[in-house]
C-alpha cells in the first residue's frame, strides 16, 4: 500500500527539501512511520519530532492524519496506516 508524508516549513527543510514523499508500506503504525523517518532523516529530525526527555512526540509538533490531529484517533500514535492515508507534519510556528 501506499501513504503520502508532506514535511511543512522547517521540517520540509530537514527532510530533502521534499514537499512530499511517497512510501510504499506493509503494515505499519503511525509511530512506527515517524520512527523510521527520523531513522533515514537522522537526529535533526528525530529532535524535532520527538521530545528528547520523555522520548514522546513533542508537544510543539503537529502529525495528522487525512487532516485529523493524530490525539483525536481512536488508537492515537498505534493507529494502523491504511493505503493512500496522507501524513502531515508541521513543526512549531511563531508570529504574532
Amino acid at each position: 500500500m501506499k501513504i503520502t508524508v508532506k514535511p511543512f516549513l522547517t521540517l520540509r527543510k530537514v527532510m530533502g527539501n521534499l514537499t512530499k514523499i511517497e512510501l510504499e508500506i506493509d503494515d505499519l503504525t503511525l509511530r512506527e512511520l515517524l520512527e523510521g523517518l527520523c531513522e533515514e532523516f537522522g537526529d535533526h529530525l528525530k529532535n524535532q519530532v520527538f521530545d528528547p526527555k520523555t522520548k514522546k512526540i513533542s508537544n510543539m509538533l503537529k502529525v495528522l492524519v487525512n487532516g485529523r490531529h493524530y490525539t483525536t484517533l481512536p488508537h492515537k500514535l498505534e493507529t494502523h496506516l491504511c493505503n493512500n492515508d496522507e501524513v502531515a507534519l508541521f513543526p512549531p510556528v511563531a508570529g504574532g
